[in-house]
This record gives structure tokens, C-alpha cells and sequence, in this order.
């Protein structure tokens, strides 16, 4: 393990037995031969640069996301795993967190026809915790925006499951503008249809709320309860966890781990990483668009 910090460096050692650590990450690839892949869980900031060491190094890399909000940075990142047949995969456990899975399932199975609306809604009451002291993420320099960042980019890649890699955006809505946002709103187009994303560190509870809309039925998922309606009969399904329980979600990480082994192995290598080049897109225009509305 590599951190910077000695406080975390001892934590880690204390709670794993045997643990290897290491101050910085040039030591770690140096020392550390026989990996198969490195893992980046730093704060936005310092994704690229890490991920990028890791594919010099050989190994496929799994980041959380953002995997980056620079462009350039971006297609060093693609081009360096091409050039050495290696995944670069950005964390999607929203994908796999079993209330958005069957409701993804459910939209691609055709049960409800032409998919012509998707709604997905994010509430909390401020920004998730850190393991670190500060609240970097509303530090810009360090988490590059702030709710549109944080959990606009799960949520872009869910919309664009939804609606297929035609969606566009077609227009923003950020709140504060000019500082770190808070609310979002963001509106979308795709071939026959259109999705909206609303997110908030200002409300006042913790909620989630997704709405597909086909042809021929709907489906609506309130947190832990989903509710497909198709030709007048209606199912619903209740979940063991709200989606809104906490911030933390090992089991969602851990059915997430056999889509990024499929893409180190070669099967549908990219797929991934060009959902991260759809959210990175959306990203700067959302931030464009508002940067232009002020001036």
C-alpha cells in the first residue's frame, strides 16, 4: 500500500497484519514485482498521475472515479493502455448496487419498450465524510467541483446506460455558480428521447430516486422500493438497503470486481472506459455552460 500519509501508513499497518506500506509510489512499483494491478483510491487530484505510473509499470489499473477531469490528461491515460494492452477501469459500483442493477436490467430487457424518459435524483444533507482531515471535497483544487463531480459522475454513467452512448447534453444548471456546486440540474438528449439529473448536498434528508419511462410501462425506484408497470399490472420489489443508507459500499464494489477482471482479461475492454470519457465530456460542458451563463 502507498499513502503519503504516516498517520494512515501506521493505521494500516496496525490493521493488517503483515502489510507492506510505502510513502510513495515510485516505491511501491519498484518493490512490488508480481502485481497484477493497482488500485487508486487518492482524491480526484491525484488520480491521472498514479494511474498513469501504474500502466508504465505494466499492470492494469482500477480508479476511483473521477479518473480525471483533464482532458489531455485523459487521452495520455487511453493511449498509454492501448500502447501496453492494459485496462483502465473507473470505479461504476452504482451499476452494480442491486436496486439500480434490476432496475438497469429491467430497462435493457425491452419490457417496456422504446425507452423515451430517464430521471434519476440524488439528495444528501452535505458531502460524504472523509477518511482525511479537511473536507476536500469542496476544496476545488483538490476535488475539481463539487456535487456535479462527486455524484454526478455515478449517475452520468447510469443515464447513459439508460439512454445509449448518443445522449448529449443540452443544458446546466449549477448552484452555487462560480464556486463549488451544490445543486445541479442538468437536462439531456438522445435519439427518441430525454433525461434529466438532479442532484443537491443541500437537502434535507438523504434520499435517491430514479424514473424510466418506455413505450409500454414505466419504472420507479424510491430508494429501496422499485415498481415496474407494464400493460396495467404492476410489480413491486422491495430491497434490503435504501440506496440513500450510507456512503460506504463494499458489497456494491465487490460485484463490481468481475465486470473489471472481464476487461483486464480483454472481453469488452473499453466499454468502461469510454463511459469515463462520456462523464469527463459532460463535466466540462456543464462547467462551460455555466462559466459562460456569468459572464
Amino acid at each position: 500500500m502507498f499513502d503519503p500519509s504516516p498517520e494512515r501508513r501506521a493505521a494500516a499497518e496496525r490493521l493488517v497484519a503483515g502489510a507492506r506500506v510505502y510513502a510513495r509510489l515510485d516505491e511501491l512499483l519498484a518493490a512490488e514485482r508480481t502485481l497484477d494491478a493497482l488500485i487508486v483510491c487518492s482524491p480526484p487530484k491525484f488520480h491521472a498521475e498514479a494511474v498513469l505510473a501504474g500502466l508504465r509499470a505494466g499492470l492494469h489499473v482500477l480508479c476511483e472515479k473521477p479518473l480525471t477531469l483533464d482532458c489531455a490528461a485523459f487521452a495520455a491515460l487511453r493511449d498509454e493502455a492501448a500502447l501496453r494492452d492494459r485496462c483502465v477501469y473507473t470505479v461504476d459500483n452504482w451499476a452494480h448496487a442491486p436496486a439500480l442493477a434490476r432496475l438497469l436490467d429491467v430497462a435493457a430487457s425491452g419490457r417496456l419498450g422504446r425507452i423515451c424518459r430517464a430521471e434519476l435524483r440524488v439528495a444528501r444533507t452535505k458531502p460524504s465524510a472523509s477518511a482525511v482531515p479537511g473536507d476536500w471535497r469542496k476544496d476545488p483544487a483538490i476535488a475539481g467541483g463539487g456535487i456535479l463531480v462527486d455524484h454526478g459522475w455515478h449517475n452520468l454513467y447510469l443515464l447513459r446506460r439508460l439512454l445509449g452512448p448518443g445522449l448529449e447534453l443540452d443544458s446546466a444548471q449549477l448552484q452555487p455558480a462560480g464556486a463549488v456546486d451544490e445543486v445541479v440540474d442538468l437536462t439531456f438528449r438522445a435519439p427518441g428521447a430525454v433525461g434529466a439529473i438532479h442532484l443537491t448536498w443541500r437537502a434535507a434528508e438523504r434520499a435517491n430516486f430514479a424514473s424510466v419511462t418506455g413505450d409500454d410501462g414505466t419504472i420507479e425506484l424510491n430508494d429501496d422500493i422499485l415498481v415496474v408497470t407494464v400493460g396495467g399490472r404492476t410489480q413491486t420489489e422491495r430491497f434490503p438497503q435504501k440506496l440513500s443508507a450510507g456512503s460506504a459500499h463494499p458489497d456494491w464494489l465487490a460485484a463490481m470486481w468481475p465486470a473489471f477482471l472481464a476487461e483486464c482479461a480483454g472481453r469488452s475492454r473499453g466499454e468502461n472506459l469510454a463511459a469515463a470519457e462520456f462523464c469527463l465530456n459532460v463535466l466540462h460542458s456543464a462547467y462551460r455552460a455555466t462559466e459562460t451563463a456569468r459572464a
